[in-house]
């Protein structure tokens, strides 16, 4: 593992979060779209996670990660764990914006933020942790 004041110990994670950023926009861009025809906005949410979900398997697969594994593997598991994002995405943001009443936008952001965490986590232990093409990809 590259030391910490390492620039390859922070290429992964910045990737990640490049990759991760690209996936929310579209997500956001949907969840706002969609609330703008009267979507109810839990609704709008968890549309939008489904897309960005998406697009964020191949920006993992191929740059964060640098996967060789077939997706016919990796595809289950990382829609498995997906699955337990988008719960997680669902949960948070409804806890936060109907239960707590906050602001859309602000739940959100919020939810973004654990969910993005527990995903790394996930993604980096379960999904592609024995896909990596170098010790750089980790």
């Amino acid at each position: 593992m590259p030391a910490l004041h390492s620039r390859h110990f922070w290429l992964q994670p910045a990737r990640f979060l490049l990759s991760g950023g690209m996936a929310t926009v579209l997500h956001w861009l949907l969840m706002s779209a969609l609330i703008a025809v009267q979507v109810p906005a839990v609704m709008a949410t968890a549309l939008g996670a489904i897309a960005g979900a998406c697009l964020n398997y191949l920006l993992q697969y191929h740059f964060t990660f640098r996967a060789r594994t077939d997706h016919a593997k990796a595809v289950p598991v990382y829609f498995l764990v997906a699955a337990l994002g988008w719960l997680a995405n669902l949960g948070l943001f409804a806890g936060l914006h109907l239960l707590l009443d906050l602001n859309t936008a602000i739940a959100q952001v919020l939810t973004t933020g654990i969910v993005a965490l527990l995903n790394y986590i996930l993604y980096k232990r379960v999904v592609f942790h024995e896909c990596s093409q170098s010790p750089l990809a980790t």
